[in-house]
């Protein structure tokens, strides 16, 4: 399988983290394609576990996005040129989650969902899947 990263050029310098978790969803979506129980990423951070069904990975269907996406997809028209044009580096990454149920370690019993939810990857401790 070949993947084709898309975006914005890359720097000298990666975020692993997002790269790592970006890629797996790639694969996982590609393991999954037949199967009608879809796993869902469980990201881990020091305060809450995050669950995701999803991890964007393909390109924006512009007419269909949560209000969150669409807000960081035309924030990015302003940010990248500055950090192109500029001695900025981007050292960590923002992962856009979807469907997501956040459930905080102090009161578990207590879950948010989100329809969009962003996390910056300096936040992620670990990943895994669950159903």
């Amino acid at each position: 399988m070949t993947i084709t990263l898309k975006g914005h050029e890359l720097n000298s310098i990666h975020d692993m983290k997002k790269l790592s978790i970006v890629i797996a969803q790639v694969h996982l979506d590609e393991m999954q394609k037949d199967t009608k129980n879809k796993r869902a990423i469980q990201i881990t951070t020091s305060s809450a576990l995050i669950i995701a069904k999803k991890i964007s990975t393909q390109a924006p269907d512009i007419e269909n996005l949560p209000l969150l996406d669409s807000a960081i997809l035309k924030s990015e028209d302003t940010i990248f040129p500055l950090i192109k044009d500029s001695n900025v580096t981007n050292i960590s990454g923002m992962i856009v989650l979807n469907d997501v149920k956040i459930v905080p370690f102090a009161n578990p019993e207590n879950i948010i969902e989100y329809e969009s939810y962003a996390v910056f990857s300096e936040h992620i401790m670990g990943f895994g899947l669950t159903d």
